[in-house]
């Protein structure tokens, strides 16, 4: 889940938590990703790019789903899988977006300053009627508590602090649009109330309250035609 020329929000916590919340995340969507995986052509492509591709969770799963040559590229080196330097590269991609038939992305476009620029150069990398299709990217403008006690507040003052962009998700389809995609399928779920992972919340936000209320988070999917 930081502007790409600094090392990602949250270096910080130790890279075990890292690894607990990304699980603890990516299995919750698990019916999400499946809804998602059905709508790709994941048997007719030949190769899938993958930016901000962290600790690799959605690649093996999407490497257990397809023969496409897989590359996932993240600019923080010390969160990627070991020994997995052949297909998990440290780099910049937004710097630097590799050609393949399928981009996905997991959690990335917070992280991108000018999302319809580096739209616009990865419509150059995909190859012709390529596809992009994002798994799962928050909408910080909509969290919900109960009670309200502004949490929401402190959490996304917290992260714009850590350069993390709160408002991408909630334009992705402005973004796409500008940047000339198609919109292909796409669509928002809504999290259950549950008490938020207070590690996550340290890592961006200080003063937290002793009891933190319950909390839900839009997410927003979709798929685009290049």
């Amino acid at each position: 889940m930081k502007r790409r020329t600094e090392p990602p929000a949250g270096t910080q916590c130790k890279r075990d938590q890292l690894w607990d919340i990304y699980r603890r995340q990516f299995h919750e969507l698990a019916p999400l990703r499946r809804h998602i995986c059905s709508q790709l052509p994941l048997r007719k492509i030949h190769s899938l790019f993958e930016p901000g591709c962290g600790t690799g969770l959605l690649g093996n799963e999407l490497q257990s789903l397809t023969d496409a040559a897989y590359t996932g590229m993240d600019i923080d080196p010390s969160i990627l899988p070991e020994g997995e330097s052949n297909r998990f590269l440290a780099g910049d991609a937004v710097k630097n977006p590799l050609h393949a038939d399928l981009y996905v992305s997991s959690f990335f476009f917070s992280s991108v300053d000018k999302p319809v620029k580096w739209l616009k150069k990865v419509r150059k990398n995909l190859s012709s009627d390529g596809l992009f299709a994002v798994f799962a990217e928050y909408d910080y403008t909509r969290i919900s508590e109960s009670p309200d006690t502004g949490l929401g507040d402190l959490i996304r003052a917290g992260l714009e602090r850590d350069s993390i962009n709160t408002t991408n998700g909630s334009q992705l389809d402005l973004f796409f649009q500008e940047a000339g995609f198609r919109k292909q399928a796409g669509g928002e779920v809504q999290s259950s109330l549950q008490k938020p992972d207070r590690a996550f919340l340290e890592m961006h936000t200080e003063n937290l309250p002793d009891d933190i209320p319950l909390m839900s988070w839009r997410i927003v999917w979709g798929i685009w035609r290049s």
